[in-house]
């Protein structure tokens, strides 16, 4: 029997049942989202003695000048 996506010798018969082997079962299937594991818990509003820089898109450094 032959993998139906590639045309390869399908060896395992987990491969056979499904008809296409492990590479192009899995190039053919939709990504797994999986949740994230760690709960870092809420995130600080501010830091004390700390003050809060405006995000700008390129900060001029003495390099890019």
């Amino acid at each position: 029997m032959t993998c139906r996506v590639c045309g390869r010798r399908l060896r395992t018969e987990a491969s056979r049942a499904r008809g296409a082997g492990p590479v192009c079962w899995r190039a053919t299937r939709p990504p797994v989202h999986r949740p994230p594991t760690a709960d870092l818990g809420p995130v600080p509003e501010a830091i004390p003695g700390q003050t809060e820089l405006p995000l700008n898109p390129h900060q001029p450094t003495l390099w890019s000048l």
